[in-house]
């Protein structure tokens, strides 16, 4: 059960930063202060806090094994939310330039990007609910995106890029939540 939970929780707030992907780039400082705007208007802080303590309501405290799991992981939890940002805004400030970023910067602060976002999250959720694993398609389609923006639509195609990247970021600042989730 905590691997089936631990799967979504982290490929949902993979989902929030999904949208900000791309070819290798050198980092600079503006593309990284772009990402770092682009993570506060998704809200991914808080969206990574909110989630994990879902999930620490969730865990199996049955034996002492499992009460010690748990108690490490509620330790961790604080700079989780911080920690999965930085990993994020690592990934997409290398993925992306900065007139991308501040592009999709624009299209989520809007009242279309929120909803879509929305949209994203649900159809994470459900996937993992009802087909036990998520694909890329199963949350970002080119087609949500406005076509009328050419950067928004490099964003939909340059999406594996990305999630490579997030996903190896994500694995090297969670390895010891991910031995204490995996653990038996």
């Amino acid at each position: 059960m905590n691997r089936l939970l631990f799967a979504p929780v982290l490929f949902v707030v993979m989902i929030v930063s999904a949208f900000a992907a791309g070819p290798s780039h050198a980092q600079d400082k503006g593309a990284r202060a772009a990402a770092e705007r682009l993570m506060t208007t998704i809200g991914l802080e808080k969206r990574v806090e909110a989630i994990t303590q879902l999930y620490l309501n969730f865990l199996p405290a049955n034996t002492p094994a499992e009460q010690q799991r748990a108690a490490d992981l509620r330790q961790r939890a604080p700079t989780a939310g911080p920690r999965f940002r930085g990993a994020v805004v690592n990934a997409a400030s290398t993925s992306y330039t900065k007139p991308e970023l501040e592009a999709l910067d624009t299209y989520f602060a809007s009242g279309e990007g929120q909803r879509l976002l929305t949209t994203a999250l649900t159809r994470a959720v459900l996937g993992m609910g009802q087909k036990g694993s998520v694909k890329g398609s199963d949350i970002l389609r080119a087609e949500d995106l406005p076509r009328d923006n050419p950067a928004l639509q490099a964003a939909a195609v340059k999406y594996p890029g990305f999630e490579k990247r997030a996903q190896a970021e994500l694995q090297r600042e969670f390895a010891q939540e991910i031995a204490l989730i995996t653990a038996r």
